[in-house]
């Protein structure tokens, strides 16, 4: 996969995860952390993250279709994927065990995923000004 297919593919996952977040948090709450996802303040926060995560999809995709780097909206994702593990281990303890490793396998391979379409996308830039 080209890595321009690789951010549009991202971009729509990443789109995808954010409207399920506001249109369902009651489910996605409880696949993402548990039960505790249901309470009313997490739920608030469910909601800011998926329009967070609506928003950098939105921008990948657009930046992609105008002919636009999209390596800011890939940076920004991959700051917000490592606040997201950085506040998972803070919460280690009071997280539910069977959620704690799914999380932060998905918020890091958000992350990852971010980071290597932006590298490559620094490599494709740096050949074609050689």
């Amino acid at each position: 996969m080209n890595t321009t297919a690789l951010v549009r593919t991202y971009g729509i996952g990443r789109a995808a995860f954010g409207v399920t977040l506001l249109i369902a948090p009651v489910t996605s709450g409880r696949m993402l952390a548990g039960e505790g996802a249901t309470a009313p303040d997490a739920q608030a926060f469910l909601h800011g993250m998926g329009g967070r995560d609506l928003g950098l999809g939105l921008g990948m995709l657009a930046a992609v279709v105008t002919g636009r780097s999209p390596r800011s909206w890939l940076m920004a994702g991959v700051l917000a994927d490592s606040s997201d593990i950085v506040g998972m281990a803070r919460a280690w303890p009071n997280l539910d065990p069977g959620k704690r490793g799914s999380g932060v396998a998905f918020a890091g391979g958000a992350a990852a995923t971010g980071g290597a379409a932006a590298t490559g996308l620094a490599l494709l830039a740096a050949t074609a000004n050689t």
